[in-house]
């Protein structure tokens, strides 16, 4: 077999350049269909996933409509209900308000009458009228250890933290934008400050020598009458306490508004049945139907775009085989003869065109002239020649390059000469 197939001419060439030629074509196609197949793949995935948006979407959208319609109904009730409430509240803070005026009407006119006892005593010894107050009594005359503690604390603050507030705004304003150094400064507030402190003092010691010891008999008398309006200050806000704190709304008058507080309230509780009811149908129902009338209008083009992807696949498949075919044919009847180096395009229209040219007349022996390195190569214008009939004008061609150097000439030449039939062998 070997043998018979170097004794063949050029049309065996031909065959297996043809052959080469349908493999390359055919592996060319298939990456082509393969990149156009993953094109559609994606195109198939997006639309895909623009047709889940879409449902997601209008689901989510429908059925927010949905609660919304029900949220602002919710929220009228709510408001009506919070409106009723509060008249009720406002209602019931007035009954207790008079409620505690009604029982410390007593305690509050026996307050009263202490009031005016111990001014009544104080006008009538001549003592001062701020001699009533409760800080009078607490900075000259505590009673027990809260007083006493609290007496401390005035008297901190008097000498202390009055005089050092006063002394600061006059150093702020006045002693920092002078022209006096540091130290003057510095003297100068220092001075400020005992001045202060020697002031409160003297007006502290003229109110111990000119009210307290002269009227201390007096003041001790009207400690009692502090003693009682403290103490019923203490009743009335511990009736006060009680009453707030009395959970009992039935001497209030207020069933009217329970009445409504209910009625709205059951009002309420419908609501959010039905607004539970209309939410749970939807999401049984409702969403499916959406699902369905999008997949409907949409699947169409989804369906199309999957047959022509899988129609593709299949002649994918189908020049797979081919090729796998062809490439079988060329392995086992081309090059395991004339070698596998030899099934290229290129040498093999060299082959063709040794042979064509009268360099040799069978395979072998083109295979031979083609390896020896001293031959001149065969001129693609010359396989032209041998190719084509003698024209009746010779057109002019242009340069033909060396056949193993391809380049644009070569594009251009194909496309400047047209094939001709083979011509018959000799």
């Amino acid at each position: 077999m070997a043998e018979n197939v170097f004794n063949e001419g050029g049309d065996f060439l031909i065959r297996v350049r043809d052959a080469v030629n349908a493999k390359l074509n055919l592996e060319q196609q298939i990456s082509e269909m393969n990149g156009e197949l993953k094109r559609m793949d994606k195109g198939i995935s997006s639309e895909n996933k623009d047709i889940q948006d879409e449902i997601s979407t209008t689901i989510k959208k429908r059925r927010n409509d949905v609660e919304d319609e029900y949220d602002k109904q919710l929220s009228q009730i709510i408001s009506k209900r919070k409106k009723v409430e509060s008249e009720k509240e406002k209602k019931i803070d007035q009954a207790k308000a008079s409620r505690i005026k009604d029982e410390t009407k007593g305690i509050v006119s026996d307050s009263r009458d202490a009031e005016k006892e111990l001014k009544k005593l104080f006008r009538q010894n001549k003592v001062p009228g701020f001699c009533r107050s409760k800080f009078f009594y607490v900075m000259f005359m505590p009673e027990g250890p809260v007083q006493t503690l609290m007496m401390v604390v005035g008297y901190a603050l008097l000498f202390i933290g009055v005089p050092g507030l006063i002394t600061l705004l006059i150093r702020k304003t006045a002693i920092n934008h002078s022209t006096m150094s540091d130290g003057t400064k510095t003297f100068l507030t220092v001075v400020i400050a005992a001045v202060l402190v020697l002031l409160l003092a003297g007006a502290i010691f003229l109110i111990y020598v000119k009210v307290k010891v002269p009227h201390a008999i007096v003041l001790q008398q009207g400690r009692k009458y502090r003693r009682a309006v403290a103490e019923n200050d203490k009743q009335i806000r511990n009736v006060k306490k009680s009453i707030e704190k009395d959970a009992d709304e039935s001497r209030y008058d207020v069933g009217e508004f329970d009445q409504r507080i209910r009625e709205i309230t059951d009002e309420e509780e419908n609501v959010r049945e039905e607004m539970h009811n209309a939410l749970k149908d939807f999401d049984d129902q409702t969403a499916e139907n959406i699902r369905r009338e999008i997949e409907d209008r949409r699947n169409p083009k989804l369906n199309e775009m999957k047959e022509n992807r899988n129609s593709l696949a299949q002649q994918i498949e189908q020049a797979e085989s081919k090729l796998k075919e062809t490439s079988l044919v060329i392995s086992r009847d081309y090059a395991s003869h004339i070698g596998e180096d030899m099934l290229r395009q290129d040498r093999l229209d060299e082959l063709i065109a040794i042979i064509q040219s009268g360099q040799a007349s069978t395979v072998s022996e083109a295979i031979s002239v083609f390896k020896n390195p001293n031959r001149e190569p065969v001129t693609r214008q010359a396989q032209a020649a041998s190719e084509t009939p003698a024209p009746a004008a010779e057109p002019m061609k242009p340069e033909i390059p060396d056949p193993f150097v391809p380049g644009p000439e070569i594009d251009q030449l194909e496309k400047n000469v047209p094939p001709q039939d083979q011509p018959p062998q000799e």
